[in-house]
């Protein structure tokens, strides 16, 4: 039998921000650096058998309630199973009190990997350099 998926919240570090610069990539907004796509986000570190990975969340409250923004995902492991990561971020927003889930990412394999553990695409992303 798996271990169980083990969410553990960190204190961010230089380290943990240069770990995830890549969310800067997935980012689909223009101009977004790491800051911009980092500030204000809580870090949590995911571990899963010899999966390991970091996970940025900003919890968002809204009219109708709270929403969890996934900003930063990033493994430094063995793959991750989308269900491990998916029971992850679920677990993190209930314990946040935040009613739903979102993310925006240009990485075509993590759309997918959501899409399987019952995420939908709710829209698009345009944009346009001036």
């Amino acid at each position: 039998m798996a271990a169980a998926a083990q969410v553990m919240p960190l204190a961010w570090s230089a380290a943990h921000v240069a770990a995830l610069a890549p969310a800067a990539e997935a980012s689909p907004w223009p101009m977004d650096g790491v800051g911009d796509v980092l500030g204000g986000a809580l870090l949590y570190e995911f571990t899963h058998g010899r999966a390991h990975a970091l996970l940025a969340v900003r919890p968002v409250a809204l009219a109708g309630g709270r929403r969890l923004d996934v900003v930063g995902l990033v493994s430094d492991g063995e793959r991750m199973q989308g269900a491990a990561i998916d029971g992850a971020a679920v677990s993190i927003a209930r314990e946040l009190d935040c009613q739903a889930l979102a993310m925006c990412t240009k990485r075509a394999h993590v759309v997918k990997t959501c899409a399987r553990q019952g995420w939908e695409i709710t829209g698009m992303v345009m944009a346009k350099g001036i």
